[in-house]
């Protein structure tokens, strides 16, 4: 039987900033992977919250989107203390 997988709350909520962040610039993955040096790919599993992104990458996109890291951290968020 397939394992379920279950995503993180933290990256759905990351990964739906991170496109509601592009999709007010009028961009498409294409545009955004272009101007990040990401992959379309791996930006549309980043914005389905399937994936943990590594900090450089977060920075690439930031930089793609032209805002800061800061900006793309889901307004509200908590950080639960457990792990």
């Amino acid at each position: 039987m397939p394992r379920r997988q279950t995503t993180h709350p933290l990256l759905t909520a990351f990964g739906a900033r991170m496109r509601d962040l592009r999709l007010d610039r009028k961009m498409s993955l294409a545009n955004l992977a272009e101007t990040s040096g990401v992959g379309k790919g791996a930006l549309s599993s980043i914005e389905n919250g399937r994936v943990n992104v590594t900090i450089a990458t977060c920075v690439r996109i930031a930089m793609g989107l032209g805002i800061g890291v800061e900006d793309m951290i889901p307004k509200g968020s908590s950080f639960p203390n457990r792990r």
